[in-house]
């Protein structure tokens, strides 16, 4: 895994690029096509050997291709598409390969400093908890993900699980959402999954004083704010 990622000799920094930089620059091109009215070039993307090798990940783009609109809707949502096809893509099926890839992009952000770290952590997480169909498929995945994230918080400095806590809201909204999926579920696993996501609550709250609230509670709260004016389906 590490020759496979890292650059050439093992040696990286805060300045070392990836996909996800390649990315951002695509998506300022859209953008000023889109401000200027016309075709703006692709920039040619330097030869660089400071580079990591990591797959791209974009969950936004997590439905089959040709889906009919019932799976649009399912598969926008839920990740467990895109997480079968990313795990037989770039891991062989091997999902102890993603974390460890998961604890790799971390250890990258603490050495590092980098931000492509930072984006392949945030997706990595973002794909296996954001599933509601995969959680059914066996536990050990999603047991290994939150043991070894919980792991990273308590080892991580308080500056930094506060700042990705804080930033977009990225980590409480995936923990949210992992929550709610495991409380609507009837996995066989649920007790495990459960207790795990408990470690996770616990030190979030001992450490940096955020509370994940419990399933029930995040059903109690939706229900609150739809009431009367939640949306209506259309047939």
């Amino acid at each position: 895994m590490l020759e496979r990622i890292l650059p050439a000799g093992g040696e990286f920094s805060s300045a070392t690029g990836s996909v996800y930089e390649d990315e951002e620059m695509e998506a300022a091109r859209r953008m000023l096509e889109q401000q200027a009215g016309t075709s703006v070039p692709t920039a040619e993307m330097a030869e660089s050997l400071d580079r990591f090798s990591f797959p791209h990940i974009d969950v936004r783009h997590s439905v089959p291709p040709n889906a009919d609109p019932s799976l649009v809707c399912r598969y926008g949502v839920d990740k467990s598409w895109l997480l079968q096809t990313t795990l037989a893509k770039y891991w062989n099926g091997d999902a102890r390969s993603l974390v460890g890839e998961f604890q790799l992009a971390f250890l990258i952000i603490l050495v590092g400093q980098n931000f492509a770290g930072l984006e392949h952590w945030k997706r990595l997480l973002h794909l296996a908890l954001g599933c509601i169909e995969a959680l059914e498929d066996g536990a050990f995945m999603f047991v290994s993900m939150l043991k070894t994230l919980n792991n990273q918080l308590n080892e991580c400095p308080k500056e930094f699980g506060t700042s990705v806590l804080d930033q977009d809201n990225f980590l409480a909204q995936i923990l949210t959402t992992f929550v709610l999926n495991l409380y609507e579920s009837e996995i066989q696993d649920k007790r495990t999954l459960e207790d795990e996501v408990q470690r996770v609550r616990d030190t979030l709250a001992e450490r940096f004083q955020w509370v994940l609230p419990s399933g029930s509670q995040i059903q109690d709260e939706a229900g609150v704010e739809e009431g009367e004016y939640a949306p209506q389906i259309v047939d």
